[in-house]
């Protein structure tokens, strides 16, 4: 578990409660030369109103590595 937050309470209609949520999310990454490929299923509501959903990310190097001698 990771992503723990004080947050509103969306009970409180006044808006001045607040309460500790968390957003559970799990992933994997690999990377194959220079391109890394990571995913999570994460949460991105609150508690109250789960909204759970796929993440993909794509990251590419650009900068050459230098050769050590």
């Amino acid at each position: 578990m990771n992503n723990f937050q004080k947050a509103l309470d969306d009970k409180d209609t006044t808006n001045h409660k607040k309460i500790w949520i968390y957003q559970p999310s799990v992933g994997a990454g690999f990377k194959v030369g220079d391109v890394q490929i990571d995913y999570a299923f994460t949460n991105l509501a609150n508690q109250s109103y789960p909204l759970y959903t796929h993440v993909f990310s794509l990251r590419l190097d650009l900068k050459k590595k230098e050769k050590k001698k």
